[in-house]
C-alpha cells in the first residue's frame, strides 16, 4: 500500500493540545526543532496563505472550546467498526514510545523517502473506540510531514494510501494527513485549489487554517477568500452527516434561531457555513456584559418542536465512568475521578430531569455570540441538537463556565447568578450531578502534553466537580 502525498497540507497551528506527549525519538538524526510544541496555548486565527495543517480541536483552552479526550458520543454510528476491542492502555504506550519510529520509518519508506526523527504532537483518545495519535515528522532532507497513527476499531483497514500493522497494540492505521480514511473531504478543504469551487467569491483562497481536527471523526477549516471568512466542515459521508448537518441548520434557520447559513454541501462529506457576526459570549462577560441566564436560554427556547423527532444523544455526565477511566493515567487523580463518576451515576438514578424538550446538546460559551446590546446574535455546532432535558444545556453552559482560566471576579459573578437562577428553571439536586458529570470530562481533557507535568487544571476541575456533588 502506498500513501498519497501530502502536498497542500502545512504544519500544524500553534493551538492547545489535548493529550499526552512522549519524549521526542531521533531516528538516525537530530530531533527537529518542533515550532509548535512551544506556541501558545491560546491564539488568534492566523493567515496561512496556501494550506491548513492540523490543530488540536482540544476543549479545555482560554475558552474552553474543545476536547481531547474525543467527544463524540458513543452511540453515534461507527464507520467500519471492527469486532476486535484494543486494550486503549497498551495502544497509548504503544504509539508514543521509541519504537513507533520503526512503524513512521515504514510509512515514509513507501515512497521512497526516510525518517530524521519525529515528535508526539496530539494523542486523541476515544474510550471504548481506540486511541489515535499525531506525529510532526522530519524526513532526511529537511522536509516536514504530519502522521497519524490509529489503534481505532472504527478506522478502516482497506483504505488505498495507509499503512497497517499488526502488534501489541493490536491492529494499527497509519495514513499521512490529510488523508484521513474516514474523512474524504479532508484533503479538498485542506487544499486552497480544491477548496476554492466550494466558496462563494471569485478571487483566490487567501487564508487557510485548520482549527480543529479530531482523527476520524470530523474537522473544521476556517478559509478567507475576498476577504470574507467561511467555515469548513468536514464530515463523515458514510453517516451522512453532512445532509444531516444541513437539515439541521434549515430546520433551525427556517424557525428564527439565528444559526450560520449553509452556502454548499457535499456528498464527500464537505459543508461550508458563513462566518456570523457577534462577540464571542465569554469575551463579553468578561468585557462586564449583563447577561441573565434566561437570555442565553432564550436562544434554545427558538427550536422548533421538530427538533423532537431528530436522534436522542446521549448527556456527557452519561459517559461519567468513561472520563474516570482515561484519568486513570494520573493516580493521584483516579481514586477521586471514579468516586466523581460513582457519584454522578448514583444521581442520575436518583434525581430528575425534567421532560424531554428540544435541547442543544452541547451548549457552552464558545457555541454563543451576542451583539452590542447583550443579545444573543449567534449559535454554533448545533449538529448536537435533538431532544433532551434542558437541565443538561444549563449543566453544560454552567461547567464550561466554571472550567475557564483564569476565572475572573467578573466570571465568578456571573457563575453565580446564573447558578442562583437555574434554581427557578431545573431541579437543582439533578442540575449539580450533571455540572459534576461534564466536569469531569472536562478534567479528562485537560491532563496536560507532557504525563511529567502538574495536571494542575485536571485536578482543579476534579475538584469542582467533587465540590457540586457534596
Amino acid at each position: 500500500m502506498t500513501p498519497q502525498p501530502a502536498r497542500g497540507a502545512a504544519r500544524p497551528s500553534p493551538r492547545d493540545r489535548r493529550g499526552r506527549r512522549a519524549a521526542s525519538a531521533p531516528a538516525d538524526g537530530p530531533v527537529v526543532d518542533d515550532p509548535w510544541s512551544d506556541g501558545p496555548r491560546l491564539v488568534e486565527p492566523r493567515v496561512s496563505p496556501g494550506r491548513a495543517g492540523p490543530g488540536s480541536g482540544g476543549r479545555f483552552d482560554g475558552s474552553v472550546d474543545g476536547r481531547g479526550i474525543d467527544d463524540d458520543r458513543a452511540d453515534e454510528p461507527g464507520h467500519g467498526r471492527h469486532d476486535d476491542v484494543p486494550d486503549e492502555a497498551a495502544a497509548l504506550a504503544v504509539l508514543t514510545d521509541t519504537g513507533i519510529g520503526e512503524l513512521l520509518a515504514a510509512a515514509l519508506g513507501t515512497t521512497g523517502a526516510e525518517l530524521a526523527s519525529w515528535r508526539v504532537d496530539a494523542v486523541h483518545h476515544r474510550p471504548g473506540d481506540g486511541v489515535t495519535v499525531g506525529y510532526v515528522v522530519q524526513q532526511r532532507g529537511g522536509a516536514q510531514e504530519y502522521l497519524l497513527a490509529s489503534s481505532s476499531r472504527s478506522c478502516p483497514r482497506d483504505v488505498p494510501g495507509t499503512l497497517v500493522a499488526r502488534g501489541p497494540a493490536g491492529t494499527v492505521v497509519v495514513w499521512r494527513h490529510p488523508d484521513d480514511p474516514v474523512l474524504p473531504a479532508l484533503r479538498r478543504a485542506c487544499d486552497p485549489a480544491l477548496v476554492a469551487p466550494s466558496l462563494p467569491g471569485s478571487g483566490p483562497v487567501t487564508a487557510l487554517e485548520l482549527v480543529g481536527y479530531r482523527p476520524l471523526r470530523r474537522a473544521v477549516v476556517r478559509a478567507e477568500r475576498d476577504g470574507v471568512p467561511w467555515f469548513v466542515k468536514v464530515l463523515r459521508p458514510a453517516d451522512g452527516n453532512a445532509a444531516d448537518v444541513v437539515a439541521r441548520h434549515r430546520l433551525l434557520g427556517g424557525a428564527g434561531v439565528p444559526v450560520p447559513r449553509v452556502a454548499h454541501a457535499a456528498d464527500d462529506g464537505l459543508v461550508v457555513l458563513e462566518a456570523l457576526h457577534g462577540t464571542p459570549l465569554l469575551d463579553a462577560l468578561v468585557a462586564g456584559t449583563a447577561l441573565a441566564l434566561a437570555d442565553v436560554l432564550a436562544v434554545v427556547a427558538q427550536f422548533p418542536a421538530a427538533v423532537l423527532d431528530l436522534p436522542m444523544r446521549r448527556p456527557w455526565s452519561s459517559r461519567a465512568r468513561a472520563y474516570a477511566g482515561a484519568l486513570e493515567v494520573r493516580p493521584a487523580l483516579a481514586g477521586r475521578a471514579h468516586a466523581v463518576a460513582a457519584g454522578v451515576r448514583s444521581g442520575l438514578r436518583s434525581t430528575d430531569p425534567g421532560p424531554v424538550v428540544p435541547t442543544h446538546g452541547d451548549l457552552h460559551e464558545a457555541q454563543l455570540l451576542v451583539d452590542g446590546t447583550g443579545r444573543v446574535s449567534g449559535l454554533l455546532d448545533v449538529d448536537t441538537a435533538g431532544p433532551g432535558h434542558l437541565v443538561d444545556d444549563v449543566a453544560c453552559l454552567l461547567a464550561h463556565l466554571h472550567a475557564v482560566r483564569p476565572l475572573t471576579p467578573e466570571l465568578v459573578a456571573v457563575a453565580q447568578c446564573w447558578t442562583a437562577e437555574a434554581a427557578g428553571i431545573v431541579d437543582q439536586g439533578a442540575l449539580r450531578v450533571r455540572v459534576a458529570g461534564v466536569l469531569l470530562s472536562l478534567a479528562a481533557g485537560a491532563l496536560p502534553p507532557d504525563p511529567a507535568a502538574p495536571a494542575d487544571d485536571s485536578e482543579r476541575m476534579l475538584a469542582a466537580a467533587e465540590a457540586f456533588l457534596a
